[in-house]
């Protein structure tokens, strides 16, 4: 006599396929969160070895730090200039970087993910450059840098990542985080984070314009060409103008801290 060979029922696939849902709500999240950092971490390794350049190029220029743009604003500035150390383009965009590119700036070379640190600050009735990789420009009083000038190489940003359409690599104001606040769309997206900011859209709230794809972190080379992950605030916790002197030393773009 031929036995019955009895199927699952109703009941019985759709426990399975709850099980399933439930197993995959769970370990997705888990795999996105495993891709991300992967991604960070190569993020990371970008990060030192951009670092390692700039410092092989001040070493053959006078330890004199390269330039974030020259005059024409194109072509000189440090993307470009530190190419021969460099070596690769490809390490000059985030994994992480996701976004498109502005149609109108084709011309100006590849998007990267990275911009320096030639913070512009208004001290003693001019503006002085206050980062160390900035711009050649007559309104902006001692803007060139040297090794000597970073007072805390261990405690100063040299680059950051900015993952803005319109960053790249032969428009220099578009690679530089250059202010306190947001200009217009001919310099692009400039502005450092500020801890003390009130919560807002970006580019407007605390991380200024320094994205936090990496689980809420952005990376960021230092003046000794360590690389390191921190939220962006935690570069700093108050204003580019703040009243508390305790404040403003912990202001990791300020270069000229003693």
């Amino acid at each position: 006599m031929r036995e019955k060979h009895r199927g699952f029922t109703l009941i019985e696939l759709l426990v399975v396929i709850a099980i399933i849902a439930i197993l995959a709500a769970i370990l997705f999240p888990v795999f996105a969160q495993a891709r991300e950092k992967a991604r960070a971490t190569s993020c990371l390794s970008n990060a030192k070895q951009l670092g390692l350049a700039v410092l092989m190029y001040a070493q053959d220029n006078d330890e004199m730090y390269p330039m974030g743009c020259d005059n024409n604003w194109w072509a000189l500035n440090w993307p470009t200039t530190t190419q021969p150390y460099i070596k690769n383009e490809a390490i000059l965009k985030c994994p992480s970087d996701s976004n498109g590119r502005q149609a109108d700036v084709d011309w100006a070379g590849p998007r990267i993910s990275w911009a320096s640190n030639g913070l512009i600050k208004w001290v003693n009735n001019a503006n002085r450059m206050i980062g160390v990789i900035g711009m050649v420009q007559s309104w902006i009083s001692d803007n060139t840098a040297s090794l000597a000038k970073v007072g805390r190489p261990a405690d100063t940003i040299m680059l950051a990542e900015k993952h803005d359409e319109d960053n790249v690599m032969w428009w220099g104001p578009r690679s530089m985080f250059y202010s306190n606040s947001v200009w217009n769309w001919y310099w692009g997206c400039g502005s450092i984070p500020e801890g003390k900011r009130a919560p807002a859209d970006y580019p407007n709230d605390k991380a200024g314009c320094v994205p936090t794809k990496h689980s809420g972190m952005a990376n960021f080379t230092f003046c000794d060409g360590h690389a390191k992950a921190m939220k962006p605030e935690a570069t700093n916790p108050g204003w580019l103008y703040d009243g508390d002197p305790a404040m403003l030393d912990l202001n990791m773009w300020d270069a000229t801290r003693p």
